[in-house]
């Protein structure tokens, strides 16, 4: 799953909620749902800040696989 979206500090919270629905099929405890949120908030929000500093640009989260490497 790979989400792109706008390298906004505003958009940390869709990240973050996005992540939540995508992990929700693993039934984690309410604690591990509120460290994988603080992890991805965290994360986010670093990328945004230290990575685009101001520039134009879009955030990428996730793992993408080439077509050509699925068997």
């Amino acid at each position: 799953m790979e989400r792109v979206f706008d390298a906004v500090c505003c958009n940390e919270s869709f990240a973050r909620v996005a992540v939540a629905a995508f992990i929700t099929h693993l039934n984690p405890t309410l604690e591990e749902l509120a460290d994988f949120k603080t992890a991805v908030s965290e994360a986010v929000t670093h990328a945004i800040i230290h990575g685009y500093e101001n520039l134009a640009g879009y955030s990428r989260h996730g793992k993408s696989i080439p077509a050509y490497s699925i068997v």
